[in-house]
């Protein structure tokens, strides 16, 4: 694996997606911002009733967070694959193909949110790997 000139600056792009993704995801806890109370979930796990507004973001918030995850996801395979390539770790036909790939993997990944709606209200299936 590479431990070229991007390494770090890699993983700052990769934990920002992270963030992201858990914000989206806590968007289906609300909150009142007047006498800061949460709505969604009470202590026992059960959804309470949400009154109108209760969600963290509106909708087109929402959309351009999704929007962010997504970018910053591509960001990451770009640093990631130019990282590899300038520090000899892939050739340049490779730096294609990788990169081909694994932006292809990305847009599955958002296929995959979107059918699933993001997962909202869970804050890691069990299955999925964070990165």
């Amino acid at each position: 694996m590479s431990g070229g000139q991007f390494g770090y600056q890699q993983n700052y792009i990769r934990y920002t997606a992270n963030d992201i993704l858990k914000e989206i995801r806590r968007n289906d806890e609300g909150w009142n911002g007047l006498d800061g109370e949460y709505f969604g979930w009470n202590e026992n796990g059960e959804i309470k009733e949400k009154p109108e507004g209760w969600q963290l973001y509106p909708d087109e918030i929402l959309q351009k967070f999704k929007e962010g995850y997504r970018l910053c996801k591509m960001a990451y395979v770009y640093a990631k694959r130019i990282d590899w390539l300038v520090s000899g770790d892939d050739g340049e036909e490779t730096f294609q193909e990788r990169l081909k790939e694994d932006l292809e993997e990305v847009e599955r990944e958002i296929k995959e949110l979107d059918n699933n709606n993001w997962y909202i209200g869970v804050e890691k299936p069990d299955d999925e790997e964070y990165f």
